[in-house]
């Protein structure tokens, strides 16, 4: 069976984004008077949204207060900087126009306004039929309102879609709307898929078409 609709999350499946989110919560930190973190160690804190980046990166023993000012802080340089060292993982640009008819779209947690300035500086906005962020008005992942209402667009069904993901957080979505999904091993936590196993597992980009035609 082929699939009407694949989905695509953004950070960690698309793009390695990962650089420029440590290196903008450090200056929010900054700002504050907190410690900043080495680049290796802030790439770690990465990986479930801007606010546990942000918890994660001030540490505990601060209050409610602190870690609102860094997320706006941190938020505000974010999008002046978001494609500073953003790049595409290998073998993206060369997969994604060999998916053709399945339509493609993204859907991510990630505010919409740096989701379509990455997309469109990494000359990847003409692949998608629709881009969903996380600040809108459906939600967010593993809430699956976004991806129905997707597939509800797309005139499909969850059983023709596919959802490419590097997170539980995406295994989770796919689960709550009926649709499958595939665990990405080069993204930000392959190690989730221990214990949230995604239906299929991709060690690259340039694995999707076979995937697609085993099937």
């Amino acid at each position: 069976m082929q699939f009407d609709l694949i989905v695509f999350d953004l950070d960690g499946t698309l793009v390695e984004t990962r650089e420029d989110l440590a290196r903008s919560v450090n200056h929010a930190l900054e700002a504050e008077g907190l410690p900043s973190h080495p680049m290796e160690t802030g790439v770690r804190f990465v990986g479930d949204g801007a606010l546990k980046l942000v918890q994660r990166s001030v540490g505990a023993g601060f209050s409610d207060e602190t870690c609102q000012k860094v997320l706006a802080g941190f938020l505000e340089h974010y999008l002046g900087h978001c494609t500073d060292h953003a790049e595409c993982y290998p073998g993206a640009i060369e997969v994604l126009p060999m998916l053709a008819p399945a339509r493609l779209c993204v859907l991510t947690n990630k505010p919409i306004e740096p989701t379509l300035k990455i997309l469109d500086k990494l000359s990847l906005s003409s692949h998608f039929e629709s881009v969903i962020g996380g600040d809108g008005a459906l939600g967010r992942k593993p809430n699956p309102a976004a991806i129905l209402s997707l597939i509800k667009e797309s005139k499909t069904t969850p059983e023709r879609t596919l959802l490419v993901g590097d997170t539980s957080v995406d295994v989770l979505t796919a689960r709550n709307c009926g649709c499958k999904v595939a665990g990405v091993q080069f993204g930000f936590r392959p190690g989730d898929f221990e214990n949230y196993p995604p239906d299929y597992l991709l060690g690259s980009f340039l694995d999707l078409p076979g995937l697609l035609q085993a099937r």
